[in-house]
Formats: C-alpha cells, structure tokens, sequence
C-alpha cells in the first residue's frame, strides 16, 4: 500500500504532516509503516525524525554485511561505506532487495514498527541520466512496500517526471493544502485526477479561522471523510526542529494532554485513521 503526500504550492507543510501522520499511524495501530522520498534525492524526510542526516561513513576495509557496499573515491583512493539508497540503487536484481537488506539500509524511527529510508548521498542528476526509466527506483519502492504494511511517500511540492510517477500509482494521494481563501477553493474544485483516491489534508491548521474544516465542506460540499487537519502546534514544531517529531507525537497520542492540546490529538487521530480506512488498512 502506497500513500503519497503532494502539494501544488510550497510552504504547505507537506514532509512535516507526513512526518506527523506517519508516527500517528504506528502509535494507534498494530502496523509497520515505512517512509521514504519521492525522489532519489532529498533529506527533508530524514532530517524530521533524526536531525541532521547521517553522514556517508569512511571505512578501511570492504564490509558487505546486509547488503551494504564500499565505493571507492578515485580522488583519495579511499573507501566510503554506501548505504541508504544509494546501495539499493545499485543493485542489479529485484532478487538482491530481501528484507535484510532492504531493513540494513535503512533508518529504525520505531523500533520494529517504522523504518525511514536515507536520501541518496548524490545528487539527482547522478542517478537522474543512469534512471531515466525509473526502473532502480521502481524496483526499490516496490520491494519497500513488499516488507510494510504501507510506504508514505514525500512528494513535496515537486513537479518532475519521477515524482508525477508516483502520484500516478499511489493508491491514495493526499494533497495538502495551506489554510488560505486565495488559492484554496481553486484547490478544492479543481484536484488533480490520480488513480488513487483522494484526500485533502489542512496544514498549520487554525479551527477558528474563517475556512476551517466545517465551512470548507459547507462551502465546497466536501466529503466529511475526505477532508483532514493537523492544528497548528507550537511545541511539535520545536519538536521538528530538533528531529524529536517521533517522541512528540508517541506523548501527544492518548496521553491525556491538556485542555490546550486536546484539540490538536483530537484532529490528528481523526486525520490518521481517515487515511488509512481510505487506505483499507483500518476499519
């Protein structure tokens, strides 16, 4: 099952709130989630669950454990581990992707539950002219959501070849919206057309703004099951900054918080379990 996050404007929130509904989704239900970019290079992701990405290790010696690889830098003559991505990549057969190695190259968020798949550590147009077809990433997506109960996929704002691709074979796209009268309900009545289902999600949401959640499905005559929202949250967008949405989000959910956040865990589970009923993966 694969769930994309997309937005036509930037500034949307979109990694954010997939960060989010990601950790939500492990905290609420017995599933393995993965998440991962729609693209071969792009270390927002990562960064939300653990800060600063993790470097490309230098290594004196070849280590091909779970599948992990050494490549060797012509300009030093020095040894670099590759992992993440940029070893699943390189691998020539659908066959070379097991779980173990799939799970070796990627990041635990959750223990045993939600795993974050590390950004290339080169740029997209190093892969972009090798890949042109999609195939290596294809392949890699597709043994990812081989071994999950569902992959989340960053699309950002992105508007490219590869990115297109993947909302086209989502099985639920959710387009994220800002919480503004001027772009809006041009949003709303014109949504892009995808295979998957659709479903709309408000970011830095703001339930006494004038277009909050019960007047946008008065106004557009939205499906109540089509429409979500994550309330703005001062102390989880600190929690961002540190790479700590993880441990934010596993406190918030049914904790018991206080008056001022109960709105915000109130729409967060709503919004995570609307998604994944969308998705069949919860009833």
């Amino acid at each position: 099952m694969k769930i994309a996050f997309w937005s036509e404007q930037k500034g949307a929130g979109t990694t954010f709130n997939l960060a989010v509904v990601a950790c939500a989704s492990v905290c609420l239900h017995p599933l393995s989630v993965a998440v991962v970019s729609g693209g071969y290079y792009d270390e927002k992701l990562e960064q939300k669950f653990f800060g600063c990405p993790r470097n490309v290790s230098k290594i004196s010696e070849i280590t091909a454990d779970y599948g992990q690889e050494t490549v060797l830098a012509a300009e030093t003559q020095e040894f670099f581990l590759s992992s993440g991505l940029a070893c699943l990549l390189r691998k020539e057969r659908i066959e070379d992707l097991t779980e173990t190695v799939v799970k070796a190259n990627m990041r635990e968020v959750v223990k045993d539950r939600m795993y974050c798949l590390p950004a290339n550590a080169g740029r997209e147009y190093e892969w972009w002219y090798r890949d042109y077809k999609f195939v290596r990433m294809g392949r890699v997506l597709d043994a990812v959501e081989s071994y999950f109960d569902v992959v989340f996929i960053d699309c950002g704002s992105r508007k490219d070849d590869y990115a297109k691709k993947v909302l086209e074979e989502a099985d639920i796209c959710v387009l994220n919206i800002l919480q503004e009268a001027d772009s809006i309900g041009e949003f709303y009545r014109s949504p892009p057309k995808f295979k998957g289902q659709n479903f709309f999600l408000l970011g830095k949401y703001f339930s006494n703004a004038l277009y909050n959640r019960e007047n946008l499905q008065r106004i557009y005559r939205m499906e109540e099951n089509r429409l979500g929202a994550i309330p703005y949250n001062a102390q989880l967008h600190a929690a961002e900054q540190m790479g700590r949405i993880t441990n934010f989000v596993e406190h918030s959910v049914g904790s018991g918080l206080r008056e001022k956040d109960i709105e915000f865990e109130k729409e967060l589970v709503r919004t995570t379990n609307l998604i994944l009923k969308m998705a069949g993966l919860v009833v």
